[in-house]
């Protein structure tokens, strides 16, 4: 399945967004294992890894949120990131970073000692905030991954709010939150965006075909929230992050392939 042409052993000197795209065409898949076990998953630690082991060759990365983040030690996660790496994957740690840029700064020190490749940022912080949170996790070869619109029921009561917005010169101009965070993201230089993949009218604003230079798009909310896979991908997704529908099967492998052969087209 890999690209004999692709130098893995200098991959990691490479920007995130160009090394998830290099490690994603080599191996023909855009898919992210988002791990999100339940809390009472007997022997946590290497349930993951066995996860990483079984699935690896599939994906182009996993996502990890606080389901593992705070049960596990650091050098657990350390190891994880490990054998993530030797497994040709990024680590994302979804944690939805908002905060001052002093404690955004140490957090991600934290994480990318760990081995994490990428973080998923809030940008409620602010356009300032967040340019200087980038410019930090690129200083350490780091990605920032921008929440844009997320895939719960009521996003709309956050993301999809019409408030006013100050990079307008008329005072009376409003716009919607999630085309704000959209654009500080942009501005920002962000590695990547997360809508929900059961937003297609969301996915279509930001597609490719209307942005010349467009944020690759990171898509929860697939299968299990109602997201089309094909759909998803017609509409602007770049990455599809699938979880439940994946761990929670009673085949995850044959679910996982299924899904692979599915998207395995639209990886150019």
């Amino acid at each position: 399945m890999f690209n004999a042409t692709v130098n893995y052993s200098m991959i990691n000197q490479i920007p995130f967004s160009k090394r998830i795209d290099l490690l994603s065409k080599d191996k023909e898949t855009n898919l992210i294992l988002a791990i999100d076990p339940l809390p009472n998953t007997y022997d946590l630690f290497n349930y993951i890894i066995n996860l990483i082991l079984k699935l690896g060759k599939y994906l182009c990365a996993i996502k990890l949120n606080f389901h593992v983040l705070l049960p596990l030690s650091f050098a657990e996660l350390q190891k994880i990131n490990t054998v993530a790496h030797d497994e040709k994957l990024q680590v994302i740690a979804d944690i939805k970073l908002n905060d001052i840029p002093n404690t955004n700064n140490i957090t991600i020190q934290y994480l990318y000692s760990m081995g994490f490749d990428s973080i998923i940022v809030n940008p409620f912080i602010g356009k300032t905030n967040l340019k200087s949170t980038v410019n930090f996790a690129h200083s350490l070869n780091c990605g920032i991954i921008s929440l844009i619109y997320m895939s719960h029921d009521d996003a709309n009561e956050g993301f999809g709010i019409t408030v006013m917005d100050s990079s307008k010169n008329a005072s009376d101009v409003h716009s919607l939150l999630y085309k704000i965070f959209y654009q500080n993201s942009k501005d920002s230089q962000v590695d990547g965006v997360v809508i929900g993949g059961n937003r297609p009218d969301i996915l279509k604003e930001f597609s490719s075909k209307k942005n010349e230079k467009k944020i690759p798009v990171y898509s929860p909310g697939i299968i299990t929230q109602g997201g089309n896979i094909e759909t998803a991908l017609e509409y602007g997704s770049d990455y599809l992050i699938i979880g439940r529908a994946i761990i929670n099967s009673s085949e995850p492998l044959m679910e996982l392939k299924s899904i692979y052969q599915l998207v395995r087209h639209f990886v150019k």
